[in-house]
């Protein structure tokens, strides 16, 4: 018999100023680049959204919205809302949100200081003059000089308020009952609130009450014109973190002034104004879950408006525990529920191990800073609802027979895409075990989202009801044999091992063979190789009480914001990087290297060599298995075509898949 969720709080409903909120779920805003140059909503924006709303959360927000294009755009094919051109698109939106029982809302923003020169081609304003840290990055890598942000009039004031106001009431008008205003991450208003980009001396400067003037302004003004049935969600940075930020205990005495006019408050942290900051509101895979709770709990405490937490809540275990506890009356994500849309619905029917787990792994964000359109790592349909009509693939006019040689992410997702299309697919794997390359990359102690993810993938791949040969190493004689209609290569990479003397030696290891404790480790350790394989090889066993030094031939690293996070942890362990190292021996005691530049050799004692050098594809087997069916039915995936991301192995899986 039908039972209701065991999940009581997360699916209790809330009613505020007559809205009723079917659950405590919300999808935080995301920008998935899917509008028109212009700003305007297209059916594939509104369709991406529509998987969430259909999968049982009970508010859906459009991500950063201007509310002036033409002056304040801050990133490509961003929602606009500053004329009624845009009701149409919206209105469509909010029916397709009521059509599921959510409610639509919009975070209603304008850049400020950080408005990107390259859209708008007119300088960024906001409460003060003076450069702005992404805007002299920007300037550098395109050759020109930086162009310094202006201090707003009372003028420009004034009607850049009016822009709030009038985007919040087109909002009332195309049928949301609710907003999000944005008064957090460095955007215009915390630019005001905060001592960091305010230095003015009149009314809007100097003290916390005429900081907070503008966007209390703001905030009294959208009530006056949407008036007491509308809700106004506030999202806010509690610690902006930046020693000359916004600091907490500044915050709660903001919020104590603006309790009365907002209904809930978005408890968010940090900048997207200065990228050493980001890492506050997207957290990443190293980092601990739900790192904002302890801010929304104590506004809990002092705020008579809702709270909404925000950043690291991965599932809904989490949600649940934090209302039932008092802590927060929301909770939002977004990565969360782009890797599974259908996430409530699996909660509401008490079966949440059947979520798929985000990695946290920052797919998705990498496809955004690249300008290209949002995907997601293990949800490849996420973003594809047009062309998977609505989210689903089609099923196979032809039921086939297909050989899949590997069981790694690739090989896996092929799988369970080949069987959700009708198809009957023959898994080989020589392990015992699948998996493939994403057990060793889920070795790291501090990567609890991946080892969910691969738990969950296992297990999901092992219940299929494929026909899995587990410890069988394909030959090109069993697929003869099986004749499949279509085969897909998925046999994946393999570690590089630099040949130099003295790579045989027994101390020598792959470095996730060191990390799983499939091998001994010394006392002083030396990595080569500076990529994620090898930070995050340094950062266990440095957490293990080992000495780690790492060596790597380019000159810096750095460049995603995950390896960044690597390198804040190495900082904080003292483990040492030396790069321009390129290893010319090893021997049973040190290793030997020469200096790129100079030429010098140096030598560094260690009693364990663990070789984090890269991957190289499996390109002899994959030759041999190639032209074993006519060319245009065998598809090549995964690190086997090169070494990749999770996310480019788990979507060439899926592709071929929906291919054949």
């Amino acid at each position: 018999m039908a039972v209701g969720s065991d999940y009581k709080h997360v699916f209790s409903p809330i009613t505020i100023r007559g809205v009723e909120f079917k659950n405590r779920i919300e999808m935080a805003p995301t920008s998935p680049k899917f509008t028109t140059e212009k700003g305007y909503l297209t059916t594939e924006h509104i369709d991406y959204f529509r998987a969430a709303a259909r999968g049982g959360a009970a508010v859906i927000t459009l991500g950063n919205c201007t509310v002036d294009i033409e002056n304040a755009q801050d990133e490509p094919r961003q929602v606009a809302i500053g004329s009624d051109d845009y009701l149409i698109g919206l209105g469509r939106f909010t029916e397709m949100c009521r059509r599921y029982g959510a409610l639509a809302s919009l975070e209603i923003n304008h850049a400020g200081l950080d408005t990107n020169w390259e859209y708008n081609k007119v300088p960024a304003i906001g409460p003060s003059s003076q450069y702005m840290p992404k805007e002299l990055k920007r300037a550098a890598q395109a050759g020109r000089e930086p162009v310094r942000a202006l201090e707003m009039s009372i003028d420009q004031i004034h009607e850049v308020q009016r822009m709030y106001i009038d985007a919040a009431y087109r909002c009332k008008a195309a049928g949301f009952r609710m907003c999000l205003v944005h008064g957090g991450h460095g955007n215009l208003i915390a630019q005001f609130t905060s001592p960091l980009y305010n230095h003015r001396t009149d009314e809007y400067g100097g003290t916390l009450e005429n900081r907070a003037r503008f966007g209390i302004e703001i905030l009294d003004g959208i009530r006056r014109k949407c008036g007491e049935d509308f809700v106004i969600e506030f999202r806010v940075s509690a610690d902006e973190i930046h020693p000359d930020g916004m600091h907490f205990e500044e915050t709660k005495e903001y919020l104590r002034m603006i309790d009365d006019k907002i209904d809930i408050v978005n408890v968010s942290c940090g900048l997207h104004t200065d990228i050493a900051y980001f890492r506050y509101w997207s957290p990443k895979m190293y980092m601990p879950r739900a790192i904002n709770i302890g801010y929304a709990a104590e506004l809990k405490k002092i705020l008579k408006c809702k709270i909404t937490a925000v950043a690291g809540i991965t599932n809904l275990d989490y949600a649940e525990r934090f209302i039932a506890e008092g802590m927060a009356d929301f909770c939002a994500m977004a990565r969360p529920l782009m890797a599974d849309p259908d996430m409530p619905r699996k909660y509401a029917m008490n079966k949440p191990e059947e979520h798929v787990p985000c990695t946290r792994c920052g797919y998705c964000e990498h496809r955004i800073s690249q300008i290209r359109t949002v995907a997601c790592a293990v949800n490849p349909k996420l973003g594809r609802e047009a062309e998977l009509e609505d989210g689903y693939v089609r099923p196979a006019r032809v039921r086939k027979t297909v050989a899949v040689v590997g069981a790694g992410p690739a090989g896996m997702q092929a799988t369970l895409t080949l069987l959700e299309r009708g198809h009957k697919p023959v898994l080989f794997e020589k392990e015992n075990v699948v998996g493939g390359n994403l057990i060793p990359a889920s070795a790291m102690e501090l990567k609890q989202d991946m080892k969910d993810y691969l738990d969950y993938i296992q297990r999901k791949v092992m219940e299929c009801g494929a026909d899995i040969r587990l410890g069988t190493e394909a030959t090109p004689d069993m697929i003869r044999e099986l004749n499949p209609d279509a085969l897909i290569i998925a046999v994946g990479a393999e570690p590089f091992m630099p040949e130099v003397p003295g790579i045989d030696l027994p101390h020598v290891h792959w470095a996730p063979d060191a990390d799983m404790n499939k091998c001994p480790v010394g006392d002083k350790i030396a990595i080569i190789g500076g990529g994620s394989v090898g930070l995050e090889s340094a950062v266990t066993q440095s957490s293990r009480g080992k000495s780690v030094r790492v060596f790597e031939l380019v000159p810096a690293l750095g460049g995603t914001s995950e390896t960044r996070e690597l390198l804040r942890l190495l900082k904080e362990k003292s483990v040492e990087i030396s790069t321009n190292r390129r290893l010319v021996s090893i021997h049973k005691d040190k290793v030997v290297f020469t200096v790129i530049g100079t030429g010098d050799i140096e030598e560094y004692k260690c009693d364990t060599v663990l070789i984090a050098a890269g991957l190289v594809s499996r390109r002899d087997t994959v030759q041999a298995f190639r032209h074993l069916l006519p060319e245009t039915e065998v598809y090549i995936a995964g690190d086997a075509q090169a070494p990749r991301s999770i996310g480019e192995a788990i979507h060439e899986g899926f592709n071929a898949a929906i291919n054949i």
